[in-house]
């Protein structure tokens, strides 16, 4: 008789944004804050999100050259957290929309917290992205005959992310 084994992988599936979530403060935060402060704020879901675009960081690369180098001298510079956009369907009613468009309003220049909750746990705590910055917008963009009627708001952050991975 013969003896089989069987053999278990461990596969990391990739996760779509399906059942994600964004959530805006509508109490401006003008300095860093850290995990914890983020934690304490009060929470309000932006419905109707349909993308969102590049987050994290962003390094300038320095290039000097000099007489005596054959190679160009490159160093790190300063860091830009990120201006994504945030596409919504609008929702005249939404209360997390209509802060962004009090946010977005010109000459209204203060910094508020954003947070990402992704759709990535398996049975814990899901990944938490958290940051802030100004609000810009919205921006409409028209459209065809069977379009949806949006908006994009645009996030200048001002902190780098801070970022909670799945317990």
């Amino acid at each position: 008789m013969k003896k089989f084994t069987l053999l278990t992988s461990v596969f990391a599936f990739a996760n779509t944004n399906a059942a994600s979530s964004i959530f805006v403060c509508s109490t401006v935060q003008n300095e860093d804050i850290d995990q914890t402060d983020y934690e304490a704020l009060t929470w309000v879901e932006v419905k109707g999100v349909g993308s969102r675009g590049e987050t994290g960081r962003s390094t300038n690369i320095v290039n000097y050259d000099t007489w005596d180098t054959t190679v160009t001298q490159k160093a790190k510079g300063v860091t830009d957290a990120g201006s994504p956009d945030i596409e919504v369907a609008r929702i005249p009613t939404d209360a997390g929309q209509v802060i962004l468009r009090a946010a977005g309003v010109v000459g209204n220049n203060g910094n508020y917290a954003i947070k990402e909750v992704r759709n990535d746990s398996a049975g814990s705590t899901p990944t938490v992205i958290y940051n802030r910055g100004i609000v810009t917008g919205p921006k409409r963009p028209g459209g065809r005959n069977e379009d949806f009627d949006l908006e994009i708001f645009t996030i200048g952050f001002n902190q780098e992310e801070i970022v909670v991975d799945p317990t």
